[in-house]
């Protein structure tokens, strides 16, 4: 492994680095009180006692309260993160084995979700991608993430859910008992008006019901829920593509089955892109079992659960379409998949008006057209075009953005339960417009923090009262900060996506993820085949060493590494001292010499000097090579 040396000396720490460390610092603390207050010594978790939150719904929830929570150790946080990580999901999935259904079977079934949608899977089992990534050695999770996919490609005797002749998934549920058609014969009790009053209605062509309001008239809860049993429980939807990535986090982790696990995600994204293309450039939302496009929907394209009309239209399928790309590009290093969730974005946009100086796009559609105009979330754009880097897809995302409250050029406090939302700045600042983005998120981030520690220091709500989000607004891990400035890296798609990364770090002497202690990384500047990143050792007299990686699974490649140095000193320049820091770094300076280093490989070293720091130009050939979760030492 090819090694560098970091020696150019700061006198003052530079305040990203400061500002990183104290975070990671802050979180490493910050877990404890909701372990202490929420968490019982077998990992399970305080649980709502009502009967909707242990039927068919909540699992995700209760995984999604610790979503974040490996991430965090793979950046840096300590050791017993990733410890209280294992326990919490170990303690969960246990938990929710004991909870029924409402069907005669438990909520959990051979550690796997009985069945239910994939933007409910998506969310949740994000926790456990992140969890296999940060500790691929461990064999207990290596077996599981295999046995999870195998339930997919039909390998448990007892289950069918994909038929390989017509390249669709069977049902809308699905899960370890197979397609869960069950789930739907149960809503046939009722589609209750005071649950789904805030969404728009399935389906306009049942007779009494032309409005959300008429679901208050006898019957017609009942009747709604009839319709939706009747056309949905069947048949393949376009948000089952989030299935991928957990077919894709068994394939990280190597061995002879990788194949089967690449050849299963390339097939079911295909078909997909072929459907798109015969349905004239829209992706359809639903297929029945004979393989056509709107079997139960009289013909319609759209109308499949979690589809283009009901309940979040693009909301959910963006995720699922965008992960489903961002795998396939990983197995491939064919960037054309990336067109699977650009084409759609480009559909919506052309069905835009401008209000103000702010695009407001549509994320549904029903019989009446399109629907539900707004200014559209950027998240999707920003990973099509970290990945393509692409100036076409660079000013789509200027199109989109928001000018009325310009959040491309400040950082942004938002209610959402991943703590971030500031992709359009982070954005501004790699084109060298925001410079002041790393210390001003950073220190949101600081906010965030120590906001949710009051909050579970005040906490006096009764845990019989708890709803099944009560949890997640009491995580105190915020990374979005750390993730882009660090490792180059948007936050992975909340329902169901795999981090994406230019960089990852290991620790050499503590042969674990992460950045060494108090080393901090800030990433400069991307494009298509370099990466910018500087650097720095607080320490006062400790040298550390870290291992840079291409790409969050070693998909990229490292070519050369451009930076500078200090060179070897004279007897006479060692004495370069006095009072002035500014006559101290005047000298260092004329000791500066320019390198360029060969490395060809996906991972090098940096060693950095105690109070030092090194900016590297790297140059990069990206998507060439075979993912995987292996560290640099295996």
């Amino acid at each position: 492994m090819q090694k560098i040396t970091g020696n150019i000396p700061f006198v003052e720490p530079p305040e990203w680095a400061v500002l990183e460390r104290s975070l990671i610092d802050l979180m490493n603390e910050a877990v404890l009180p909701v372990m202490k207050k929420y968490v019982r010594e077998d990992g399970s978790v305080l649980w709502p006692t009502s009967e909707p939150f242990s039927s068919i719904d909540g699992l995700d929830d209760a995984y999604e309260s610790f979503f974040n929570w490996p991430v965090f150790y793979l950046l840096g946080g300590g050791d017993h993160i990733l410890e209280l990580s294992h326990k919490t999901f170990d303690g969960i999935t246990a938990q929710f084995s004991k909870y029924d259904s409402g069907h005669g079977h438990p909520m959990v079934v051979k550690e796997y979700e009985q069945g239910y949608d994939w933007m409910h899977q998506g969310e949740g089992y994000v926790f456990f991608y992140n969890l296999c990534m940060a500790d691929p050695g461990n064999q207990k999770n290596c077996e599981r993430a295999r046995r999870f996919a195998g339930f997919y490609l039909n390998e448990d005797p007892d289950i069918t859910n994909y038929d390989y002749e017509k390249k669709i998934l069977l049902s809308p549920h699905l899960g370890s008992m197979g397609p869960a058609y069950r789930n739907w014969e149960e809503g046939k009790r009722g589609y209750p008006y005071s649950f789904w009053k805030v969404y728009p209605l399935p389906f306009l062509d049942i007779d009494g019901i032309d409005t959300v309001e008429d679901l208050q008239k006898p019957g017609m809860e009942e009747k709604m829920a009839q319709a939706m049993a009747d056309r949905m429980a069947r048949g393949d939807v376009a948000v089952n593509l989030a299935s991928t990535s957990l077919v894709m986090n068994a394939y990280m982790f190597g061995g002879e089955a990788k194949q089967k696990y690449r050849s299963w995600i390339l097939e079911y994204v295909d078909a997909w892109i072929q459907r798109t293309k015969d349905n004239d450039g829209i992706l359809p939302d639903n297929v029945g079992h004979s393989g056509k496009v709107g079997e139960l929907m009289g013909g319609r394209w759209y109308g499949g659960n979690y589809g283009w009309t009901w309940p979040h239209g693009w909301g959910t399928l963006g995720d699922a379409v965008t992960c489903a790309a961002e795998n396939a590009l990983a197995l491939t290093g064919d960037r054309v998949y990336l067109d699977l969730p650009r084409s759609q974005i480009d559909l919506l946009m052309s069905q835009g008006e401008l209000k103000g100086e702010t695009w407001h796009i549509p994320e549904c559609y029903n019989d009446h057209g399109w629907f539900q105009f707004g200014p559209m979330r950027v998240d999707w754009m920003a990973h099509i075009w970290l990945a393509s880097m692409s100036e076409a897809d660079r000013d789509r995302i200027k199109k989109l953005r928001n000018n009325e409250t310009e959040n491309y050029k400040s950082v942004q406090s938002y209610y959402t339960k991943h703590n971030a939302g500031n992709d359009a700045a982070w954005i501004h600042y790699l084109e060298g417009n925001y410079k002041e983005y790393p210390v001003e998120i950073l220190r949101h981030n600081h906010a965030q923090v120590y906001q949710c520690i009051d909050f579970m220091r005040q906490d006096q709500q009764d845990p019989s009262t708890y709803g099944d989000w009560y949890l997640q607004v009491r995580n105190p891990i915020s990374i979005e900060g750390l993730l882009q400035l660090t490792m180059g890296a948007p936050l992975f798609l909340y329902n169901g996506g795999l981090l994406q990364a230019r960089l990852r770090y290991f620790d050499v002497d503590r042969r674990r993820p992460g950045l060494p202690k108090d080393v901090g990384a800030l990433v400069e500047s991307m494009s298509d085949d370099t990466i910018v990143v500087q650097l720095a050792n607080l320490s006062t007299i400790e040298k550390r060493e870290v291992i840079l990686q291409a790409g969050a699974f070693g998909e990229h490649i490292f070519k050369k590494a451009k930076g500078q140095r200090r060179r070897k000193l004279s007897e006479e320049e060692v004495g370069i001292t006095g009072s002035d820091p500014r006559r101290y770094l005047d000298g260092v300076s004329e000791q500066i010499e320019n390198f360029v280093v060969d490395i060809d490989d996906k991972v090098f070293s940096v060693d950095i000097e105690p109070g030092c720091f090194i900016r590297l130009e790297l140059g990069m050939d990206r998507f060439s090579g075979d993912p995987s979760y292996n560290f640099p030492w295996d």
